[in-house]
């Protein structure tokens, strides 16, 4: 993956990134959130890095070649990008596939009434990191589900001021698994 085009944007490859630095970022922007401690708290986890690991585990992060991109057309490039494989969005949103385009998810309920995406959208950060795996030549988020689905609907008429990487690691399985949401207490 030394520079991918995409019919919807490009990506340019900025460099290596370790799993840590990703980690780390991702903590950094959402941990401080209150909406974020109660869903964790809620679902019996006593901080963000157990409920976020537990999440991720299936994955094996910490593994995986990691490379990042800078999206150099956001608005772009960000609606072809196909969905968190987690379970409410799977239900919500993707009619029970793995997952779906954002494209064609964004007139759904699930992000057209989803607050969180408003909030977002009305209070961008100027810098943002998304996560995602490049399975069977499809960018597949794992992170950054609600800043990418407010870049999706983003109204062209407002200028995007967002600066948008996007660390992306292959995935060879042969499957792609589903996130592991459920509450810690349900295991």
């Amino acid at each position: 993956m030394t520079h991918t085009n995409f019919t919807d944007g490009s990506l340019q490859r900025l460099r290596r990134i370790s799993w840590k630095e990703i980690f780390d970022t991702w903590r950094d922007g959402e941990m401080w959130q209150e909406s974020w401690r109660r869903h964790w708290e809620e679902r019996g986890f006593g901080s963000w890095e157990e409920w976020r690991m537990h999440h991720l585990r299936p994955y094996h992060p910490e593994t995986l070649e990691w490379f990042l991109y800078r999206i150099t057309d956001p608005l772009a490039t960000v609606p072809g990008l196909f969905g968190v494989p987690a379970k409410n969005w799977i239900e919500g949103a993707y009619d029970g596939e793995i997952t779906k385009r954002l494209r064609d998810i964004i007139h759904l309920p699930i992000v057209s009434e989803n607050g969180k995406i408003d909030a977002v959208r009305e209070h961008f950060p100027k810098k943002v990191m998304l996560v995602a795996f490049l399975h069977e030549k499809r960018i597949i988020l794992v992170e950054g589900m609600h800043r990418s689905c407010a870049m999706a609907t983003w109204d062209p008429a407002i200028p995007f001021q967002g600066e948008v990487t996007i660390a992306i690691a292959p995935w060879t399985e042969s499957a792609f698994r589903v996130a592991d949401s459920n509450p810690k207490h349900n295991q």
